[in-house]
């Protein structure tokens, strides 16, 4: 428990109510797995993972509320369709959508990349540059598909793994002015920033940052909008780390974000704990009524009991900030365990993931011999505790040598003595570190290219 201005606060704001046991795996079991799996952790079994670190979207727990939100006691609904106004369950969801972000117009839909792939299919244009500060692998992915070109404005210490800046998210903008000034209002549609930068380490963006993207972009008329998976952990590292919001509530600070733009998408999967569900939210009546019907041509639209379970989850997080400070410390805690043995971690602590600074991990293994594949890999072996790279690096990292390797944390699903056998875990491979002697790529010239990669070990 913890002393506040009210008395003692619970550490932990829920209770565990449904388990599901987890097999024991013997080291010579996930040798033979890892074999089957050609060495790429990603192709390992759910049946022999002990600690599964591989992501922390749609695979959190689900609360009590949320899982009885979809039987409910109305009439059953379909999707809402062409008529949202007359669906009870998109009506109560778009009702507390605008009430705790301050858009007036929201799109559900079934997943973050379908609000992508929509909501630049309306503003991006072929030919055009869209600044952005390290998109998502989806989100430049639908940009470049619109025959558009994303360009990094993301600060240089973005790259500087090691240093305690408390907003690596931030966006350069001097290199912001200066993209603008070269191609002109006319060929930039818009500015596209994500808050806690999953490439970056999950680092934050600051609010004062948020206020001079909207400063600079205003006179010239294009709209800034937001990656908002994350608003919750990026609202909270603001919450801590920025000058004159440690005493805000964390409903505030999100709405502040939210003023600073003229629109946002988001994957629910991350910070609203579901399964299933994204927004596309907006200022502008005729934008929300082109998204609106591109998700139901798309086939986008999530079906009644998703929009359901949605109302229950933000229900339960904005009731206080209890969960949201819990998750992000459970993080924080695993990054310590690490940081204090002089494991090469990401400074400063992040969200949502703890990221392991391969290059620093492995100096001895070049990148031929695909040092992260070999840490994750060897991580499993002694702990049946899956890591993995997570996205994709960007070109600025990948010419500065930037390896990583992500260890990032369901919401609600794992306790602290889950993390500290993860800790264990990595301690162990750190202290064996000259054991890991790499993997070599199997080409094969059989399998596609959009197959996932696999490997074989080097003996010597």
């Amino acid at each position: 428990m913890k002393d506040g201005p009210e008395g003692r606060s619970f550490s932990v704001p829920y209770e565990i109510a449904v388990v599901r046991p987890l097999r024991q795996t013997t080291r010579r079991q996930r040798e033979e797995a890892l074999k089957t799996a050609r060495y790429n952790a990603d192709l390992l079994p759910q049946e022999m993972i002990y600690v599964d670190l591989k992501t922390d979207s749609g695979v959190s727990s689900l609360s009590v509320g949320q899982a009885a939100a979809p039987v409910g006691t109305g009439a059953l609904e379909a999707a809402p369709e062409m008529a949202p106004e007359a669906h009870a369950a998109f009506l109560s969801l778009a009702r507390q959508f605008q009430e705790i972000f301050g858009f007036p117009h929201v799109v559900p839909t079934a997943q973050g990349r379908a609000a992508e792939r929509i909501w630049t299919k309306i503003h991006v244009k072929e030919g055009t540059v869209v600044p952005g500060n390290m998109l998502f692998p989806s989100t430049r992915f639908h940009i470049e598909s619109s025959g558009a070109r994303v360009v990094d404005v993301i600060s240089e210490k973005a790259y500087e793994l090691s240093s305690d800046d408390p907003f690596k998210g931030d966006v350069d903008i001097g290199r912001l002015a200066e993209v603008l000034k070269q191609y002109g209002p006319e060929k930039v549609p818009c500015v596209y920033v994500e808050l806690c930068v999953n490439s970056s380490g999950g680092h934050p963006v600051s609010m004062d940052n948020l206020r001079e993207i909207k400063a600079t972009l205003q006179p010239l008329g294009i709209p800034l909008f937001l990656d908002a998976s994350r608003i919750l952990e990026n609202s909270y590292l603001i919450q801590r780390r920025e000058q004159g919001y440690r005493e805000r509530p964390l409903a505030e600070i999100v709405r502040e974000i939210c003023s600073c733009a003229d629109g946002c998408t988001m994957s629910a999967l991350k910070d609203f704990l579901v399964r299933e569900g994204g927004f596309i939210a907006t200022r502008d009546g005729k934008s929300f009524q082109r998204a609106y019907l591109q998700s139901f041509l798309d086939g986008a639209q999530p079906p009644s009991a998703a929009l359901e379970s949605l109302s229950a989850s933000l229900r339960e997080i904005f009731t206080s900030d209890q969960y949201v400070a819990g998750r992000v410390e459970q993080v924080q805690y695993l990054w310590r365990k690490l940081a204090e043995k002089g494991v090469p971690v990401l400074r400063p602590a992040a969200g949502h993931a703890v990221f392991v600074d391969v290059a620093s991990f492995l100096p001895q293994l070049p990148p031929d011999r695909n040092p992260a594949e070999a840490l994750a890999a060897f991580v499993y072996s002694v702990s049946g505790v899956r890591i993995t790279k997570g996205p994709p690096l960007t070109q600025g990292q990948v010419a500065r040598g930037i390896n990583l390797l992500r260890l990032a944390i369901p919401p609600r699903r794992y306790l602290r003595g889950h993390m500290d056998d993860v800790a264990e875990a990595l301690l162990d491979a750190f202290s064996h570190r000259d054991e890991i002697r790499g993997l070599q790529k199997i080409e094969d010239p059989g399998r596609s290219k959009y197959e996932p990669p696999v490997f074989a070990p080097i003996e010597r």
